[in-house]
């Protein structure tokens, strides 16, 4: 799946913008379940990019949870153990 089609399924189970609502925001459970659909969708999408982006570069995406809700993330070149033997032709893995 490419990131442009992962932000689409987060539009269409989102469609009102939810996600762009304050947290504080007094919402029903249903906003609330389709803004939190819309974060995490759209959230993916940003992580698959920068994979995308680092795809053939030498550098690994690291993802470091900072807390329930936040996380942090940089490129670092590839561990030895972590790089593979041969290319890899297509980076969604189709």
């Amino acid at each position: 799946m490419t990131p442009e089609y992962i932000e689409h399924l987060a539009n269409l189970a989102d469609p009102t913008g939810q996600w762009q609502r304050s947290p504080l925001d007094d919402l029903t459970l249903d906003q609330a379940q389709q803004r939190d659909t819309g974060i995490v969708l759209r959230r993916y999408a940003a992580h698959l990019r920068r994979l995308h982006q680092l795809h053939g570069t030498g550098y690994s995406l690291l993802i470091t949870p900072l807390s329930a809700n936040v996380a942090r993330t940089s490129s670092w070149p590839t561990p030895e153990p972590h790089k593979r033997r041969g290319a890899i032709s297509d980076p969604d893995g189709q």
